[in-house]
């Protein structure tokens, strides 16, 4: 079969011809029918965020039909469409059992850790897929597996209800999710959303953010006051994770607020505590990957139609062409919001 291959960071993946994985009886084979191409692909590719061994296959967002089952299974059969969770853990330790494997000890991500879905076929544990109704297309699937679903959880994290005023920092795969997520799911008072590009102040505008803010043309803390009369917000999501972003994310949160950091990259911070945590008595929260559970609700939720990513697919690539798809993604060129490897 043909694999999207990382060899050496810093380089373009390579399509190799390698073997179709063996399945083990817990195991289910997938055919890849979608795989979305992640930001965090780019950083893996990048070394921002390493993977464990090269040369890996990278991709976690990844929808298909199971082509063939482990004599073990139970619960799905050949010829099922699935949406694959990336998260693999144990299920027996304690956080497993409680419903929150991401924690589990012995935690490994598909397309990090082990091969992923930039492929044609990908070996998951039988566990690890969720059945899929006809009516949600492949691609659209897909980027459940993390566009969507890692919005949801970080939202999830910062307890958004329905009095609140949240900003959205970076309008990317994620952030324009969790603009459409938190206006119409958990029901925000008030969607702010800040970026650098007006392309994606467009597409936050679409997505249900009652208000946009172009960091680059004004001062985005200023305009948060003015919109808030000076309460400034509620909630702040940072979906870009550099510096800059971070402190301002801190700057625009109001008394008793929750920032909540989802964004990678190298940069580091230093605060004051009592300018920042005690004296606002402010909540900075972690937010990582995302739960098998919150994605049988997104499943409902888009089966339900009160979730719609219908224009959330921009660009549709070929596995062959999956560098150009990262360079779309890299270089923000069209201002995608998600790019899909397709059959």
């Amino acid at each position: 079969m043909k694999a999207a291959r990382l060899h050496k960071v810093g380089k373009a993946l390579s399509i190799d011809s390698v073997e179709i994985p063996r399945i083990g009886a817990a195991d289910v084979l997938v055919d890849v029918q979608g795989a979305g191409i992640c930001h965090s692909d780019i950083h893996y590719r990048n070394g921002v965020s390493p993977v464990s061994e090269l040369p890996i296959t990278l991709g976690h967002e990844i929808a298909g039909v199971i082509a063939e089952t482990g004599g073990a299974v139970e619960g799905v059969e050949k010829g099922d469409r699935v949406l694959v969770h990336y998260v693999i853990s144990c299920g027996s330790c304690n956080y497993c059992r409680t419903g929150r494997e991401h924690y589990c000890a012995k935690y490994q991500m598909i397309g990090k850790t082990v091969d992923g879905g930039l492929a044609e076929y990908v070996k998951v544990p039988a566990r690890n897929v969720l059945k899929l109704p006809q009516t949600i297309p492949f691609e659209q699937a897909a980027i459940l597996g993390c566009a969507v679903s890692t919005a949801y959880h970080s939202l999830k994290r910062g307890n958004v209800g329905d009095n609140d005023t949240v900003v959205v920092y970076g309008v990317g795969g994620l952030g324009s999710h969790a603009i459409q997520l938190a206006s119409k799911i958990f029901k925000a008072k008030r969607v702010i959303a800040v970026d650098i590009s007006e392309g994606k102040l467009e597409i936050a505008a679409r997505m249900g953010a009652s208000e946009v803010v172009n960091a680059n043309s004004v001062d985005p803390v200023e305009r948060i006051e003015e919109i808030t009369e000076g309460r400034l917000a509620d909630v702040v999501l940072d979906y870009v994770g550099q510096r800059k972003t971070i402190e301002n994310a801190i700057r625009f949160i109001g008394m008793g607020g929750r920032v909540v950091l989802v964004g990678v990259s190298p940069d580091e911070i230093q605060l004051s505590p009592y300018r920042t945590i005690i004296g606002k008595e402010m909540a900075l929260i972690g937010s990582d990957d995302h739960l098998k559970s919150e994605l049988s609700k997104l499943i409902e939720l888009i089966e339900s139609r009160k979730l719609d990513l219908s224009t959330s697919i921009t660009h549709k690539v070929r596995l062959e062409d999956v560098n150009d798809g990262m360079q779309i993604v890299e270089g923000n060129i069209g201002n995608p919001i998600r790019v899909v490897v397709v059959k």
